[in-house]
């Protein structure tokens, strides 16, 4: 397709650190997409999940026939160095997709949501507003005794247990919704966050031995709403899945906001 052909740009980012503008807008110019509709949304690690969704819905409906999904971080810049809970885990990167239409739905019932009374287990250390204007003797300190930028910064066990126990009855749900069985899938592609995560995931939902299973988190690291995105085009690129193959995806992390379903692969 052409870039004239795209209707919506949607980037899913948390690293983006101008209020306003949204990047989206910038980035629908520099393609030249002409005069789509364009916006940021921030769902962190479940945000390209969310994209798909709303991409799907805008197509369904009428109001855009390619939309240009998007996640992208640069969660280096906002990585504490000093944190041993959390400087080892986050990676930089971006991936993409086009959803247009199609005579035969390959975006599954999307099943997302989220837990708010969890909000506090990742989150950013310190309000932007705090750190400029705010009360100094407030803001984090390195070890020499100077202001920390703001970072993330989690509870590690507690999204541990969140993600094992709950995610995994998430991912059954959107099987469900979607009419199929594990045995139907062909390749699972979940939220890069942990390999220990991953490999429970796939223990709890008794994946069968002929799923693929993507575990891009090895040499990319926790890249939040890029990890779905860049762990599927290793997979394609590599041989390991192939357009047309049935696969789960589901992202989860900060709010905490969760999002699955069932595609099938470009």
């Amino acid at each position: 397709i052409t870039p004239e052909q795209i209707g919506a740009v949607v980037v899913s980012t948390v690293s983006h650190f101008k209020q306003t503008p949204a990047v989206a807008t910038e980035i629908a110019d520099k393609i030249g997409a002409g005069k789509p509709a364009a916006f940021d949304i921030s769902a962190g690690c479940a945000g390209f999940g969310y994209g798909l969704t709303l991409a799907k819905g805008m197509i369904v409906e009428g109001s855009a026939e390619y939309v240009l999904v998007i996640g992208v971080e640069r969660l280096s810049d906002l990585t504490d160095l000093e944190d041993r809970a959390t400087a080892f885990l986050f990676g930089d990167g971006a991936g993409a997709v086009v959803v247009g239409p199609s005579d035969e739905p390959h975006i599954g019932p999307t099943v997302w949501g989220s837990e708010g009374d969890k909000s506090e287990t990742i989150k950013q250390t310190v309000p932007w507003n705090e750190f400029h204007v705010g009360d100094v003797s407030k803001l984090p300190l390195n070890d020499q005794g100077e202001i920390k930028f703001p970072a993330i910064t989690q509870e590690g066990q507690a999204v541990f247990r969140w993600a094992v126990f709950e995610m995994a009855k998430v991912a059954q749900q959107a099987l469900d919704a979607a009419g199929i069985s594990a045995d139907d899938l062909d390749v699972f592609i979940p939220h890069q966050a942990n390999m220990r995560i991953i490999d429970s995931m796939v223990k709890t939902l008794k994946l069968p031995e002929h799923v693929t299973v993507a575990r891009d988190v090895e040499t990319t690291g926790n890249t939040s709403a890029a990890s779905i995105p860049l762990a599927m085009e290793r997979l394609l690129a590599t041989g390991q899945a192939r357009s047309g193959d049935t696969a789960l995806v589901i992202g989860f992390g900060a709010g905490l906001v969760f999002a699955a379903t069932v595609v099938t692969l470009p």
